[in-house]
């Protein structure tokens, strides 16, 4: 990945920039710099921050999950605090602006004294994917190129597979394909052509487009979608569509594919258009509400908001292009653990991210991220450049069910979510969860409350459990563990395919388990998929990891360009889209104020012939002779890497399809020295009854208080740990030691 360090406001890093003639200082990405900075910097204190805070100022992230809105505040002097909330699906702003002041109490503040003295915040939001999930997304109108309007219901033949369960799989023959993202009369066509070169077959007809807008008010459509074939080669009958729409319908939201996804595939394209379009409305009503209560409350800064391309955005982007917030929060972990993992010698990271709805599973090879240009949302294939984050409806949530079809225990993908939530939670909640069973089975303890002071009633969860036992013929425990067992097998299912199906020993990589849930059922899954070590990162902040991972990204935009060159490649025709991009995206870094950057340079690269691409970083250096050699020699590689040595094919040449070239705020990572730790070993807390699946038995357990432990001590199992927003679980023949940075870690595989 090649960048440079730029300023936006230099005119002579601007000139170095459109002759393509940069002096690139980092040859793979921001590991390198963080190495180096922690060589520097280790030693001075916890969590120091550097210029990311003012002297005076603080630091926050906020992630808003299904269950639980985690807040983590940085202060000034480098110590961490955090806040939970419950989430608060009728308006999640109520519970981004609790977690806030549950965080500031923790510092002894009030919440307009911390905003006041706060300098960032950054906001991973989950309005985008509960609005698709739920299917509350507002009424949209999709203008297609005249003759396919079809597209987004064949679904490019995709549609029965994409996105099923196994059980749908495996019965295809009474399988159907998902309603497609909007009705067949919500689609409009409209007569316009435009070739693969950019160049106009037929002229947009205004009648087509006037015509369609007369239907609006009748039809109650709230925003527009536009995605006409080859737009993002030539847009300009997009751009006109949308000038039509806004100034007949000044208040409409328009969404156009040449900005949403610029890349080839026509399903694709339009349906991440068109969610985009959909979502646009509630974006902008619950950005537009958050800024105001953050600006109300004292807060004199931007809220940025995390993209699923992991980096951070200002409201106003956010509010244009909504579809890029979905996962935002998933996203922020992975690329938090990428960062903070790379400090502390952890390289090779399997992250498991297990909260109260799913389990969020990533690879991370030597310190760096994987990204993916489409990807599955609600059954429909979305592109979206995104760090590749597989997701399954797992977590402390999810929702025990009897299959009628078999009369077989099932448990998720649906969850409970805050409210009702569990049993346990008392809140009116009627089916049987994961967090009841960890209650039945002692893993949870039902005398310390959750966030909020939420109490758990380990009464309810027992009588709800035993109604659903009954129907299985099972006992209570029983029926606990048959849940935990069943969730954690699809648990080690998805980590699997994101490891071995991808050619990747998980011998090799460590476990970054976070979230509320990961500490119970991370030893479970974990040595199911035969990692050594699971690492619950820097102590108590593993329970809202991703809330930290937030506040460490920097803002981030990629523009990209699609082009069709094949080896040998016509350097010109690269070197001006290259000048094109990043002249584009200095303009953006000077007009949002971005300060010092570093500029990436990716191209998307297959062998003739091929359908999927490999992403390929872009060689250093002006566009030469040189250049080529040192890109095809870059593909090579990289092909090789991703299917095995000797996979590629070199005579073929290459094929190059797109580039982009990403703008990223430089900021100074936050340098993790080691923890303090009590002086005195921690003592038994006290002991209750835990039934251990390994054991098929309930036994007393020791149960200590996670942040009494010192470095010294080896907690061999069976043992509960508890944190004040986690517990951790554990298991016979394992044990748990907490290593000099404050991670704790936990031995699968007990050698002492």
């Amino acid at each position: 990945m090649s960048c440079s360090s730029l300023s936006s406001k230099s005119t002579g890093a601007l000139q170095g920039v459109v002759s393509v003639d940069v002096t690139y200082q980092r040859a793979r990405g921001p590991e390198r710099p963080i190495r180096a900075e922690r060589r520097a910097q280790q030693g001075r204190g916890p969590m120091v921050e550097s210029s990311r805070a003012t002297p005076t100022g603080y630091c926050i992230g906020v992630d808003i999950g299904g269950t639980f809105t985690d807040a983590v505040i940085v202060a000034p002097d480098g110590t961490i605090s955090a806040g939970k909330a419950s989430s608060t699906p009728h308006d999640f702003s109520i519970g981004f602006f609790r977690a806030i002041a549950a965080g500031a109490e923790s510092l002894g503040l009030g919440e307009r004294d911390l905003l006041a003295a706060t300098t960032k915040i950054a906001h991973g939001t989950t309005i985008g994917i509960n609005a698709l999930v739920t299917g509350t997304v507002c009424t949209a109108a999709l203008f297609a190129t005249k003759g396919h309007g079809d597209a987004i219901r064949t679904m490019a033949g995709q549609g029965r597979m994409l996105g099923a369960s196994i059980e749908e799989l495996l019965d295809y023959q009474s399988s159907s394909k998902p309603p497609p993202v909007v009705p067949r009369q919500q689609v409009f066509e409209i007569t316009e052509r435009v070739d693969h070169r950019g160049a106009v077959v037929v002229a947009i007809s205004d009648e087509d487009l006037h015509r369609a807008i007369d239907q609006f008010d009748s039809m109650g459509i709230e925003a527009v979608a536009i995605s006409f074939l080859w737009s993002f080669v030539n847009p300009a009958h997009e751009q006109l569509a949308a000038r039509i729409v806004s100034g007949r319908c000044p208040s409409m939201f328009v969404s156009c594919s040449h900005e949403v996804a610029p890349r080839i595939g026509e399903y694709g394209r339009a349906t991440a258009t068109t969610m985009n379009a959909q979502l646009g409305p509630l974006m902008v009503q619950y950005i537009d509400r958050l800024t105001d209560g953050a600006r109300e409350r004292g807060y004199a800064g931007e809220v940025l908001f995390g993209q699923v391309e992991g980096g951070l955005v200002p409201a106003a982007i956010a509010k244009q292009f909504p579809i890029m917030t979905v996962q935002s929060g998933p996203v922020a972990g992975v690329v938090g653990s990428a960062l903070a993992g790379a400090q502390m010698d952890f390289r090779n990271i399997v992250v498991a991210d297990m909260g109260g709805t799913t389990l969020d599973v990533a690879t991370i090879e030597d310190s760096r991220v994987s990204y993916r240009e489409e990807s599955e949302l609600v059954r429909q294939l979305v592109y979206v450049r995104k760090v590749d984050v597989e997701s399954i409806g797992a977590g402390g949530g999810s929702i025990a069910w009897i299959n009628p079809t078999n009369n077989r225990l099932r448990v998720g993908p649906q969850s409970a979510g805050a409210t009702p939530g569990p049993i346990c939670y008392g809140r009116g909640g009627t089916d049987v969860t994961v967090t009841d069973a960890d209650l039945v089975l002692g893993i949870l303890n039902p005398d310390r409350p959750l966030a909020d002071g939420l109490a758990l009633d380990i009464d309810a969860a027992r009588r709800g459990i035993a109604v659903l036992g009954e129907r299985l013929g099972l006992d209570e425990l029983e029926c606990a563990a048959g849940i935990v067992e069943i969730i954690d097998t699809r648990m080690e299912d998805l980590i699997r395919r994101a490891t071995v199906q991808r050619g990747h020993d998980p011998r090799s990589f460590v476990l970054w388990g976070f979230g509320g849930a990961s500490g119970a059922h991370a030893g479970l899954f974990g040595r199911g998929i035969g990692v050594r070590e699971v690492v619950f990162p820097l102590n108590n902040t593993a329970s809202v990891w991703s809330a930290y991972g937030l506040a460490l990204l920097a803002q981030t935009r990629t523009f990209q360009a699609n082009v069709f060159l094949r080896s040998p490649f016509d350097l010109d025709e690269l070197s001006a889209t290259l000048t094109e991009l990043e002249s584009r995206a200095l303009a953006y870094a000077r007009d949002h104020a971005m300060g010092e950057i570093e500029l990436l340079r990716r191209a998307d690269m297959k062998y003739p012939l091929q359908v999927y691409e490999v992403e390929t970083e872009l060689p250093a250096g002006a566009v030469d002779g040189a250049f080529s050699a040192a890109l095809l020699g870059a593909f090579h590689r990289t092909y090789d890497a991703r299917f095995g040595p000797g996979s590629g094919y070199t005579e073929a040449g290459a094929m190059i399809s797109a580039v982009r070239v990403t703008v990223r705020g430089v900021e100074p990572v936050l340098p993790i020295a080691k923890a303090e730790y009590p002086a005195a070993a921690a003592t038994v807390d006290h002991e209750r009854p835990v039934y251990w699946r390994e054991l098929s038995a309930r036994i007393a357990t020791p149960v200590y208080w996670g942040p009494q432990l010192a470095p010294w001590m080896r907690l061999r199992g069976p043992t509960i740990v508890e944190y004040p927003h986690t517990t951790i679980a554990v298991r016979p023949g394992q044990a748990l030691h907490l290593d000099d940075f404050g991670n704790i870690v936990l031995t699968l595989e007990d050698q002492s």
